[in-house]
């Protein structure tokens, strides 16, 4: 019975080679019967003159065709006169691979010195430990938006007291909680009576979305002249964070000025989760150019946002992005437009917030915001480039390692594509150790990246379909289609 030979790229190499052709076929017309195992192929033909690397790339290429066949029946044997018209097309597949795959690999050296320059010059603020001149700083008003957040609504207000700035109110927003959100605040304004000012929202008018609308509140109860917007799982750690903070605006003349947050990763979920996601966004919103008016890139967290209050109202404040998902990064884009300077620095030790709690709440919060922070557009550019610069590599590495253990050998990731392939699959993981330890997570995570990465693609093939009305996006009660609340949850008073 004779053995059918999958042939494709080896045939070009043969006839490259100055390899014998009768003497060839002699060896594959001896080791016939091996020929079904290529692993036993290799070892059979090892023992030939002919040169390592040529038998393995030989044996190695004949496993990835299987249409094309050659039958060996005795020394006459021909080959298929179809095999020798497709010579050309396969020297043009094959070298075309080659440079695709050294092309992803360059692009992979492009974007590991590029992260690593802009890490260089982001701005790291250190909280202050001498005295500023206390009497010269302007009244600051902290604003604090809750909606059922009962479990970590005291650590927050309780640090915001701790910190050291002279003149500070706070201001709390109950945003229609239905857990005991509203009874601590009320306790916590009857300790800190004449610092501590509680507004209550009890229903949420038509044509705005809920933050917006509690933020907007609490500011018309404000007096202070500086305004600090801040979530309620946030928790401030060094005493002179908002003191720094002024301090740096006042000095470097900005209006508005954001400190990236400091996640709490509690969970080997959110070890991996984070980064990915963070990463993802990041790639859009270039942090590095925030300050530069001559680009129109802006970004802030809405975790930390300090802002000079007559800039900031005369762009018309929280009304301005009323209808707007992810609101922090609208504002911050409003402002640039509007001509405010804005600023982004990482801070030292400031403050740290909470992620989310469960898989759910993961996955349709980085849902709500990819569809609030990246265009259609950006989106199906970040999943097309992820399909290229990730998911590529890493099945192309597992492909040949399944090989390696198959066969013994490692040519397959020492030459050509698979090499090309490698270097950039090595790249991508320097960049995950990168990534995760400057979002704060232990490096062994980055074993997880992969499942983090394929996290971020469903995430935003979500957020891609939100936009376009075929799902909806989901968050704390309020259904989200297509840019619109649909849904919104009614808490009762």
């Amino acid at each position: 019975m004779p053995h059918r030979f999958a042939l494709r790229q080896a045939w070009t190499k043969l006839k490259q080679s100055r390899i014998d052709t009768d003497d060839y076929l002699d060896s594959l017309q001896r080791e016939r019967e091996d020929l079904g195992d290529p692993a036993l192929a290799i070892t059979r033909l090892r023992a030939s003159r002919h040169s390592r690397e040529q038998l393995f790339q030989i044996i190695r290429t004949t496993r990835s065709v299987q249409s094309w066949t050659w039958t060996v029946s005795d020394r006459g044997s021909s080959l298929n006169a179809s095999m020798n018209r497709s010579v050309g097309m396969d020297v043009f597949y094959t070298n075309g691979m080659t440079v695709f795959a050294w092309a992803v690999a360059c692009t992979w050296i492009g974007i590991v010195v590029f992260f690593i320059n802009v890490c260089r010059k982001q701005s790291l603020l250190l909280p202050m430990v001498d005295s500023s001149p206390l009497s010269e700083l302007p009244k600051l008003s902290v604003l604090v938006a809750a909606r059922n957040e009962s479990f970590c609504i005291e650590t927050c207000i309780r640090s915001l007291f701790r910190q050291d700035y002279p003149d500070l109110e706070v201001v709390a927003i109950n945003d229609r909680s239905t857990d005991d959100t509203g009874q601590i605040l009320d306790r916590l304004a009857m300790e800190f009576a004449g610092r501590l000012r509680v507004v209550q929202v009890l229903t949420l008018p038509a044509g705005w979305f809920g933050k917006p609308y509690a933020l907007e509140r609490g500011l018309k109860s404000a007096t202070g002249g500086m305004l600090c917007f801040t979530d309620a799982d946030c928790e401030f750690l060094a005493p002179s964070a908002l003191r720094t903070t002024v301090v740096e605006m006042l000095r470097c003349e900005i209006d508005f000025l954001s400190i990236a947050a400091k996640y709490t990763l509690n969970s080997l979920r959110e070890c991996v989760t984070v980064p990915c996601c963070s990463e993802a966004i990041l790639t859009w919103v270039r942090p590095e150019k925030v300050g530069d008016s001559r680009c129109p890139d802006a970004f802030a967290n809405g975790a930390f946002i300090m802002v000079r209050r007559g800039p900031f109202e005369c762009i018309g404040g929280w009304s301005s992005v009323r209808t707007k998902i992810s609101e922090d990064l609208e504002l911050a884009r409003l402002a640039k437009r509007s001509g405010l300077r804005l600023g982004v620095a990482q801070g030292k030790g400031f403050y740290r917030t909470g992620s989310y709690g469960t898989l759910r709440e993961s996955w349709n919060g980085w849902s709500r915001i990819f569809n609030g922070a990246l265009t259609p557009r950006q989106l199906t550019i970040t999943l097309g480039r992820m399909l290229v610069l990730f998911v590529l590599p890493f099945v192309v590495m597992l492909s040949c390692l399944s090989e390696t253990l198959h066969t013994g050998s490692v040519e397959c990731l020492t030459h050509g594509a698979g090499l090309g392939f490698a270097i950039a699959f090595g790249l991508r993981c320097v960049l995950d150790v990168l990534v995760f330890r400057l979002m704060g997570s232990p490096v062994a995570a980055v074993l997880l990246a992969p499942l983090g990465r394929l996290f971020v693609m469903a995430a935003a093939t979500r957020a891609l379909l939100s936009h376009v009305g075929l799902v909806h996006t989901h968050w704390r009660g309020t259904t989200f289609v297509a840019g619109r609340m649909i849904m919104p949850e009614q808490a009762k008073a």
